[in-house]
């Protein structure tokens, strides 16, 4: 089972120079050790490509739970896509979204895996 992911957690960077950036939406009622959860459709801190080659864009969670809805939207689990590319990398250490788990594309879910240590939380 996926873990739920929340504000503060990592979402990881894509393609060459987009770096990871953190949540920063969240569900308003709904806390898991804490913190927000995420659900469909919040965002994360916009990112820009760091050689220059292409401006800031925003960034919100476009994949969730099949099974868990938080105030009528899909939780966010660690593996679940970021609309621009990227995907949800970190969440809690002992909260688990209990279905299927995430259905990111496979290069979203290797970036995942890969991210460096410094953003592995």
């Amino acid at each position: 089972m996926p873990a739920a992911t929340r504000q503060g957690d990592v979402g990881s960077g894509h393609g060459c120079h987009f770096p990871a950036t953190n949540a920063s939406g969240g569900s308003p009622t709904v806390f898991i050790n804490g913190k927000p959860i995420m659900r469909l459709g919040d965002s994360y801190e916009s990112h820009a490509c760091s050689a220059g080659h292409a401006g800031s864009h925003e960034r919100a969670l476009s994949e969730g739970s099949a099974s868990v809805f938080i105030e009528g939207r899909p939780a966010g689990r660690v593996g679940d896509a970021i609309d621009c590319g990227g995907a949800a990398q970190t969440g809690s250490s002992d909260v688990f979204i209990g279905d299927e788990g995430p259905g990111g594309t496979e290069c979203q879910m290797k970036q995942a895996k890969q991210a460096s240590p410094a953003t592995k939380g």
